[in-house]
């Protein structure tokens, strides 16, 4: 059977808004609305608990989830792995994703046009999944929902942000791939994913 056409460049024009994420996804896994569809070997749209009270926002896939169609399963994967069991919080009972769902190339920074291309299908999973709480991993995540955020001076507290027609509570915590840069910091962000398992009725 030959392989399946590509969509065309662009598409979908609008993001959708289905009733679950299995239909997201489906139209998600089609996307071209930036060029790193060119360069990618598949989308990767989010992973996890459907009816999740916690979601976790990473920056975008490296070579490991490009490959596997899954986020966060390289060494941050590992690192954020270890943060959640400290937590008390199982990875198969939240849903994690990016805010860019395809490679950049070298594992670049994604540029502002790719986050624009991408923003709109974040929105729709936290619609449809309505999380109690939103964890941000990194600038690019952060500045998804805060535009001027700095993770320096506003990570470890939680906030109350709108975003759209909602009120999310939000936690904005660094990249894991910070910590392996500086295991130095390793110690303290572990307290901020033990507090989170607090936040969450996880830990005493």
């Amino acid at each position: 059977m030959p392989a399946k056409s590509p969509a065309p460049p662009g598409f979908p024009a609008e993001i959708p808004s289905p009733a679950t994420l299995e239909e997201l996804h489906a139209a998600m896994l089609e996307c071209t609305r930036c060029d790193l569809y060119q360069s990618r070997t598949q989308v990767v749209p989010g992973a996890g608990n459907p009816e999740a009270d916690l979601i976790l926002v990473g920056e975008a896939p490296g070579a490991y989830e490009d490959k596997l169609g899954v986020p966060f399963v390289g060494a941050s994967g590992k690192l954020l792995d270890a943060m959640l069991t400290a937590a008390g919080i199982d990875r198969d009972e939240v849903f994690i994703a990016n805010v860019v769902r395809s490679r950049p190339p070298g594992n670049r920074a994604p540029k502002p046009r790719e986050l624009r291309a991408c923003a709109g299908w974040l929105a729709e999973q936290i619609r449809i999944i309505a999380p109690r709480l939103v964890v941000t991993l990194g600038r690019f995540a952060l500045q998804h929902f805060i535009p001027a955020g700095k993770i320096t001076q506003l990570q470890g507290t939680a906030h109350e942000v709108q975003y759209g027609p909602r009120t999310l509570t939000l936690l904005p915590l660094l990249h894991p791939s910070a910590i392996l840069r500086n295991p130095d910091l390793r110690g303290g962000y572990e307290q901020q994913f033990v507090e989170l398992g607090r936040m969450m009725g996880n830990r005493d």
